[in-house]
């Protein structure tokens, strides 16, 4: 058994970079709240978690928030970020 602190965050972001999710900046929006969040400092705090396919490709880019259990559809990058300040602004 591991030493390491598991840390349960109070918030995830997970972002769809399924094949169309992807094309349609999914995965850019995963990298800019990679970049966002470690600026934040809240690694243990908050989440961001690239997924696979969601099924919802119709919608893409997806962005699901647990544990509120929400799904945001055609994000744009812009929306993305202002989702993960509002989670910022939350926790502290």
């Amino acid at each position: 058994m591991s030493n390491k602190k598991f840390l349960n965050p109070d918030c995830v972001l997970y972002i769809c970079c399924g094949s169309k999710c992807k094309k349609r900046g999914g995965k850019h929006i995963f990298k800019e709240l990679k970049v966002r969040l470690k600026a934040a400092h809240l690694k243990g705090s908050i989440q961001v978690i690239k997924t696979g396919c969601t099924d919802r490709c119709k919608w893409g880019p997806v962005v699901a928030v647990m544990p509120d259990n929400k799904w945001y559809l055609e994000v744009s990058s812009e929306e993305a970020v202002a989702l993960l300040a509002t989670k910022i602004d939350k926790i502290r």
